[in-house]
């Protein structure tokens, strides 16, 4: 017994020293984030107009670049594969997820044809969200990729170092914090940025797929905004967060034909033409079941011969919160708060999830007082895929109607999810980019958004939005709460707002059991994380 106290004492003793060892290489470790960005003079002044607001946002320098939005899942993809086409120098990549279906290898077979015509090409990806990283093949396609000595290809945040960054800093949350920026940057000036990872539910269109996302990118095309986009992607790729993918020695599984084969495939379906016979053999020959993802695909068929998507110009700002492991700055969400506080007719908008800290209904009811009409649209949970985000959904969403005059929060009806994060301020501001109103994107991820001053750009969107709530249900809906003749909410005898038309008048029950299962687990729980100083 004695000698299991000494061994206890000196494991315990060694854990505190690593513990404290690893702390200070922890620090060292993550990127320096002095210097990099200007403040607001005045944050709580509420007399600053949009365009003050705007201009107070980070870089920009006041240029005017080219702009196109991306709102069709198929406009999406087919814009990917121009721009990676008309890459000639070097490309910078990063997204939070890329799967191996057909998107997914298409992809890295069209980056390596790229680095075959002597492009250098950085890449970044996370290991949260890519599996890719984490099996046999995936490493084997990783691997191709990197011998190339074209290609380097980094992990953001390998999942044994995020398990070690939890033990050091004594915080589990520090498991989940992602590189979750979608970035794709070619020759410094072409970019684009928004929602979409690389994988089907993307892409394909919901007319093929009663349960594929609806999402939004947008791209930009301009040095200075490109120089900008370059800076966030280094930021990340070149922290000590980001891991290389080492070349091989000796490549025991090379998948340059398999690779390429994709990316030949994708090619010819996209451009309209007949796939050659050789290639379809060589697909079944591999037992790959892209020729039959691509038939579910109609709509993909010679969309690359079409028009390219309408281009404004407009002032684009970028603005990016980086991983917040050790600090909580979030300059994304600060930005948010002003640009709320300075909208003086209209705020829209879109997010996958909404879960608000009480700060955030602060704001929006203040927003209103003043006359503002403020417009919601996410998702229910028919359509979310995050079972948890809607448990405190459906907790909150009715005292968010009770304390914000005028707000309306429409969801959708059916399985496709709302997987675009936007925003419109006044009609004249416009906001697309990474960014959930959820924990993860306020105080832990990487998110990116670009912020663009064009009334059309911004009509646009709202055109696109208002039109799909015109649908009405099945395709969206709207919740509501009871109120009198004068607008009050009425309220239960335990004070809460009473429903008037909420999930369970659409949503048959079994398909609400795992919500349900998270709103009761958060019932009390909310009422602690409400008060966080998440903003």
């Amino acid at each position: 017994m004695k000698g299991f106290g000494k061994s206890l004492l000196f494991i315990m003793g060694g854990l505190a020293v690593a513990w404290m060892a690893g702390n200070l290489l922890l620090e060292v470790q993550l990127p320096d984030r002095s210097g990099r960005r200007d403040g607001f003079p005045d944050p709580m002044n509420p007399d600053l107009s949009l365009r003050e607001v705007f201009d107070l946002l980070p870089d920009g320098g006041g240029e005017e670049i080219r702009v196109s939005l991306l709102d069709e899942n198929s406009m999406g993809w087919v814009e990917r594969w121009r721009l990676l086409a008309a890459a000639r120098e070097r490309l910078d990549i990063g997204y939070f997820i890329l799967k191996q279906d057909i998107f997914g290898m298409a992809f890295l077979g069209h980056i390596l044809h790229k680095a075959h015509e002597g492009l250098d090409i950085r890449i970044l990806l996370d290991a949260m969200g890519t599996r890719m990283s984490r099996t046999l093949r995936g490493n084997d396609y990783l691997d191709t990729l990197v011998n190339t000595k074209k290609i380097t290809v980094r992990i953001y945040r390998p999942l044994p170092f995020r398990y070690l960054d939890a033990f050091l800093t004594l915080n589990p949350a520090a498991i989940f914090v992602s590189n979750h920026d979608k970035i794709l940057l070619a020759d410094g000036m072409r970019g684009m940025i928004g929602g979409r990872n690389i994988s089907s539910e993307y892409f394909t269109s919901p007319d093929d797929d009663p349960q594929v996302f609806r999402d939004t990118d947008i791209l930009l095309v301009g040095p200075m905004t490109g120089e900008r986009l370059e800076t966030i992607f280094e930021a990340q790729y070149m922290g000590g967060e980001a891991h290389r993918v080492e070349r091989e020695e000796l490549d025991l599984k090379d998948s340059t034909d398999d690779l390429l084969l994709a990316y030949r495939v994708m090619d010819a379906w996209l451009r309209g033409g007949s796939i050659p016979s050789e290639i379809e053999e060589r697909i079944q020959e591999r037992d790959f079941p892209w020729l039959e993802e691509l038939r579910d695909m109609p709509q993909l068929r010679g969309a690359l011969v079409e028009s390219e998507p309408e281009r404004t110009s407009a002032e684009v700002r970028l603005v990016d919160s980086r991983c917040r492991l050790m600090e909580a700055d979030d300059f994304i969400t600060r930005s948010l708060i002003r640009l709320v506080r300075s909208a003086r007719e209209e705020v829209f908008i879109q997010s996958p999830y909404l879960v608000l800290p009480e700060e955030a209904a602060d704001i929006l009811e203040e927003a209103a007082a003043r006359g503002v009409k403020i417009t919601v649209l996410t998702n229910s949970p028919l359509s979310s895929d995050n079972a948890m985000s809607q448990g405190v959904f459906l907790e909150q969403w009715p005292e968010l109607l009770a304390r914000v005059p005028g707000l309306r929060i429409y969801v959708a009806g059916d399985r496709h999810n709302l997987h675009s994060k936007l925003a419109v301020f006044d009609g004249r501001l416009a906001l697309v980019g990474t960014y959930n109103l959820d924990p993860l994107s306020m105080a832990l991820n990487s998110e990116l958004v670009a912020a663009a001053w064009s009334s059309p750009l911004a009509g646009d969107l709202l055109q696109n939005r208002r039109g799909f709530i015109a649908e009405g249900s099945p395709l969206i809906y709207e919740y509501l709460i009871k109120r009198d003749a004068e607008g009050n909410p009425l309220r239960d005898d335990k004070g809460r707002a009473i429903v008037d038309f909420g999930p369970e008048d659409h949503i048959p029950p079994e398909e609400m059991k795992g919500a349900l299962r998270y709103r009761k687990m958060f019932h009390w729980g909310w009422r602690l994380f409400k008060d966080s100083p998440l903003l």
